[in-house]
């Protein structure tokens, strides 16, 4: 799904259920101020403009115009600059960042070894790359239902997905780039009212659902589709009081030369 428009939809949603992970990942980051800050698919901006208040001169990289536009208005007098682009097209120099920063965005990359290479160019030597990813977990799962779904209506191949979120494999992808990995596992809550709360907040106006849900509909599988992901949540993720709280589990990986 490398190719959604993420402005569609109501990305702002999730971007806020996100928000305790963006300030851990520019906690982590050790951001000292001056320090020239890239974050790549920023989305909303949360890390760019988080690294900003710390002193930074950010430069957050985003693909889609609408998420660009929210961004700018947010950013106000901070020292941020926002730029089309993706992680494996960063139209950056050579050796231009102190830091880059990725917050569950390069599970996105169509290709990732093209990405890695592209960040291993924007990165200065003595710099520092951080990045989020989900665990395989209860959200991994709700998507899987509705990608399978899709897979299955459109006769599309699932292919191997990159593991991001093993270290093991960061660290082979790194590797020739010359870039040693660490990682931590963290973990936060993802809160909605209810589980219908859930689907019409974070499936049904999110980009990935904008752009998939169609296609079950047309195919009559909708309505199944949904069933299922709210039997899910319900099964493990909702309290006695009918609320969601899905604790989801990612990894935080800090790659160094």
């Amino acid at each position: 799904m490398s190719d959604i428009d993420w402005g569609q939809g109501t990305y702002e949603t999730t971007a806020a259920d996100l928000m305790p992970a963006a300030r851990e990942l520019v906690d982590a980051a050790r951001i000292q101020p001056g320090e020239h800050v890239v974050d790549v698919g920023a989305g909303t901006g949360s890390v760019a403009l988080l690294a900003a208040d710390r002193g930074a001169r950010v430069t957050a990289v985003e693909p889609a115009a609408r998420l660009r536009e929210v961004i700018t208005e947010t950013a106000l007098d901070r020292d941020l600059t926002v730029v089309d682009g993706t992680a494996a097209s960063i139209p950056l120099p050579d050796s231009s960042a102190d830091v880059i920063l990725s917050n569950f965005a390069l599970n996105f990359a169509a290709d990732p070894g093209a990405a890695i290479a592209e960040l291993s160019r924007v990165a200065k030597p003595t710099s520092r790359i951080l990045l989020t990813s989900w665990q395989p977990g209860v959200l991994s799962q709700l998507v899987d239902l509705i990608l399978t779904a899709v897979r299955e209506v459109t006769g599309g191949d699932p292919g191997t997905p990159f593991e991001w979120h093993d270290p093991n494999a960061l660290s082979k992808l790194l590797a020739p780039h010359g870039l040693e990995v660490s990682g931590t596992t963290l973990e936060l809550d993802v809160v909605a009212a209810s589980a219908e709360d859930y689907w019409q907040t974070r499936i049904a106006a999110h980009p990935l659902g904008i752009n998939t849900l169609p296609l079950l509909e047309k195919a009559g599988r909708l309505d199944d589709v949904h069933d299922r992901v709210l039997r899910t949540i319900n099964d493990g993720w909702t309290t006695s009081t009918g609320e969601v709280r899905l604790k989801a589990q990612y990894l935080l990986a800090t790659a160094t030369r």
